[in-house]
């Protein structure tokens, strides 16, 4: 089975239950309880929300869709991407189906084709080099909660530089 990784690009300067409904950005700021610290900023007329969870976990908000799920050992964990759940099941990204059965809500775990997994992690190497460059921006506009513009970004910061050159599946996406 072939392992999933893509490496993240260089820095250009110096280079539970994942929701699955389409959330207003500025809700996610204003409500977004589960991550004490978030912020958003515009890129590309996209707008881009991170938000750090109690325990180290982040979450990246890209635009409407995708968002990418992260452990505190920066791997990712879950994904909503193109209108479909994905979660990490022993390395590996699975997808997350609802099977139509009457009563008790249950989710299937599906196996994904390895170019399935290529595009989904060539989309959040893209976001995270967005990110990065925004974060490099001493000057971006970032509406924050929980922490200040300058403090948010300090966190954002640390956090992208801790991020390995290529991106790791979690074992499991409550990791």
């Amino acid at each position: 089975m072939m392992a999933h990784r893509i490496a993240i690009p260089a820095n250009e300067h110096h280079d539970d239950a994942m929701a699955i409904h389409e959330h207003d950005r500025e809700d996610l700021i204003r409500e977004g309880k589960n991550m004490p610290i978030r912020g958003e900023v515009l890129v590309d007329g996209s707008p881009i929300v991170i938000g750090f969870r109690q325990m180290g976990q982040v979450s990246l908000y890209c635009g409407v869709a995708p968002v990418f799920q992260f452990n505190q050992q920066h791997q990712l964990r879950r994904v909503f991407w193109q209108d479909r759940r994905f979660a990490a099941q022993h390395g590996r990204l699975v997808e997350l189906v609802r099977p139509n059965r009457g009563g008790r809500v249950s989710m299937v775990h599906q196996d994904l084709d390895d170019e399935t997994i290529t595009d989904i992690l060539r989309s959040l190497s893209q976001w995270v080099a967005k990110t990065q460059r925004i974060a490099d921006d001493s000057t971006a506009n970032w509406r924050t909660e929980g922490a200040t513009a300058q403090v948010f970004r300090q966190q954002l910061l640390r956090w992208l530089a801790g991020l390995p050159p290529t991106v790791v599946i979690a074992a499991n996406a409550n990791a």
